[in-house]
């Protein structure tokens, strides 16, 4: 299966608040709350070579830019990103079975699908789209009875819980000589690591945006 593509050859995903759909060029996302009527586009700007966001308003053949910038700034974008990576990678602990037992933590895998294989278990597609099916999803949570059956489990991620509240993320790797490692991230870090890198990736597009003034360089931002 393409990494890439979403399971069951869909080309969206679908709840019950939203509509997600993937064209050549573009992610178009379209809200469900009554009221709203508009949809919102991110172009790629292949051909422009400006990728914008845009409200359109099907019913007043309006759109309206919500922020563009070029494609040429993408490495200086990814530059200012470079330290995402290490960062998170500085989250992760080792995570050891006994300190498990002594901590009365217990884990479950499904919780939090991720996986092409994960997300095919329990979705379906209709037309062109994902749907979830909760009971799907509520069959393809494991819970094992014994924390060393965390090594049975596929390598991957899994969930940490302490009195049914959800503490952590784990992940279980086996290495080349089949050698398996666990580790995990307290859910409390991977707040503080989102919170503070929205800020940062906030600022360095702004910095990157095409102020409104230009759009009209630019005749496609229209508004």
């Amino acid at each position: 299966m393409d990494p890439y593509s979403l399971p069951h050859g869909a080309k969206g995903i679908e709840s019950e608040d939203f509509a997600i759909e993937a064209g050549r060029d573009k992610i178009v996302f379209v809200p469900k709350s009554a009221g709203v009527g508009a949809h919102y586009t991110l172009q790629a700007g292949s051909n422009s070579g400006v990728i914008d966001l845009h409200e359109t308003h099907p019913d007043r053949d309006r759109r309206r830019t919500l922020f563009a910038m070029r494609r040429d700034d993408l490495p200086t974008l990814f530059g200012n990103m470079a330290a995402m990576v290490p960062e998170l990678l500085d989250l992760l602990r080792p995570l050891r079975l006994g300190w498990l037992k002594h901590s009365n933590i217990g884990i479950a895998r499904g919780v939090d699908p991720v996986s092409n294989a994960d997300i095919a278990a329990l979705t379906s597609k209709r037309k062109r789209r994902l749907t979830l099916d909760p009971q799907l999803w509520e069959q393809n949570i494991e819970v094992p009875e014994y924390l060393e059956e965390v090594y049975g489990f596929p390598d991957g991620n899994f969930s940490l819980f302490h009195r049914g509240r959800p503490i952590g993320i784990g992940f279980k790797t086996t290495d080349a000589q089949g050698r398996v490692r666990l580790f995990w991230i307290k859910r409390r870090d991977l707040l503080r690591f989102g919170n503070a890198w929205e800020e940062k990736i906030g600022n360095a597009l702004a910095r990157l945006a095409i102020p409104a003034e230009r759009y009209v360089d630019y005749p496609f931002l229209r508004n």
